[in-house]
């Protein structure tokens, strides 16, 4: 979701600064009796319901997203790290596992989607297990028997309340449900701060940061109304056919291939930022073109940024042309990115209809064009390979 959070920043900061203060811990790598004890605790559950509320701060990316659900879970009682059966409720959208299959119901464009036999694992990719009590829950002991995973405890008041505050120390990896893992390109330790009630052992927030992007990147977590004994949803509501009559299968767009190597790419045209002007494929003709397609809320987008740049500094020139295509973004946001890159390369934007025509269909995608207009690389952006293929091809 992209939503302005100014109000919502100033509240974060503040809850941080208090919750947080920057004092210096003593590094123990033994499990606090505060964290062993919620571990305890969440095994224990057979069912919880929360509210959660949820908000993703990054600041130098400029991308801020909240998201508010009523959350109802059931615990897997054989396997302890997994859930049986879920519905998370949000102002606009209902999630459900029903232990079989999963289907989402979008209360805007009243339409569904199913997905039957999935694999529990991959709940890990679901926004409302993000930070959430059934990843907490499912990752708990393994942390805590961890000899390698810096943790510390300490008291802190919130509100004027008392909790125990639990940081955990991941390098290179993530909180993530059932221990699914995460491929981290950098050398990144991800500081989790865990806020625990001491008078029921739960979490009430969860406030992450990373050792990289200290003052540029935070999110913060709240689990409230927390009921350890729920009343169960109506059993009904497990299922998708129950909602048919209000709802139609959403229908799955048309995509086209990414455009092959090979083919010929000549006729194209988008508006160039900072001066509106339309760049044509006329205008790049007999060069060596790399296009790259982007967008704002995309991580691997962010990363090749720097490698752009390296590429336009080292074979810019004449004989080489490096356009940088956002696919969709409002100009409004693609300026956020111009000012901060200040490219030496072209940034066009308005590119989605064109971008789609070829068979973009997930970001960075790069393609790279020789002087003829003969695509010899599509696909993901692997910067080694189409370097290699830059010099040979110069």
């Amino acid at each position: 979701m992209k939503t302005n959070l100014k109000n919502h920043l100033a509240a974060f900061a503040a809850i941080v600064t208090f919750a947080c203060p920057h004092i210096s811990l003593a590094q123990q790598n033994s499990a606090p009796p505060a964290f062993l004890a919620m571990a305890k605790k969440l095994e224990s559950l057979k069912s919880i319901s929360y509210n959660s509320y949820r908000e993703i701060n990054n600041i130098t990316d400029n991308y801020f997203a909240k998201q508010s659900a009523t959350c109802y879970i059931e615990f897997n009682q054989v396997d302890k790290l997994s859930v049986s059966r879920f519905r998370m409720e949000a102002a606009d959208y209902i999630s459900v596992y029903n232990g079989t299959e999963s289907f989402g119901l979008s209360k805007t464009k009243k339409t569904y989607t199913l997905t039957e036999r999935i694999d529990p694992k991959s709940f890990g990719s679901n926004s409302y297990f993000f930070n959430s009590i059934p990843t907490i829950r499912s990752v708990a002991q393994q942390i805590a028997e961890s000899d390698t995973i810096p943790k510390h405890q300490r008291d802190t008041v919130i509100d004027g309340k008392n909790y125990k505050l639990v940081q955990v120390d991941l390098h290179r990896s993530s909180l993530q449900y059932m221990g699914s893992t995460m491929h981290f390109t950098k050398d990144v330790t991800i500081s989790y701060r865990i806020v625990i009630d001491p008078e029921t052992w739960l979490p009430y927030q969860v406030l992450e940061r990373n050792n990289i992007n200290k003052d540029g990147y935070n999110t913060k977590v709240v689990f409230t109304d927390i009921n350890t004994n729920p009343k169960q949803p109506d059993e009904y509501s497990w299922y998708y056919t129950t909602y048919l009559k209000d709802y139609q299968p959403e229908k799955q767009e048309k995509r086209e291939p990414l455009i092959a190597t090979g083919a010929i790419l000549l006729d194209w045209g988008l508006p160039e930022f900072g001066t509106d002007k339309q760049l044509t494929a006329a205008d790049v003709k007999g060069k060596l073109v790399l296009l790259d397609f982007w967008i704002k809320n995309c991580g691997p987008c962010m990363e090749s940024f720097p490698v752009l740049r390296r590429l336009q500094k080292t074979y810019g020139g004449d004989k080489f042309q490096l356009l940088s295509i956002n696919a969709y973004d409002k100009k409004e946001e693609i300026a956020f990115f111009y000012k901060r890159e200040k490219p030496a390369y072209k940034m066009l934007y308005n590119g989605l209809s064109w971008s789609k025509g070829i068979g973009v269909s997930y970001y960075p995608t790069a393609i790279l064009i020789d002087k003829t207009g003969k695509v010899i690389y599509s696909g993901g952006f692997e910067h080694e390979k189409i370097e290699a293929l830059i010099k040979a091809n110069l």
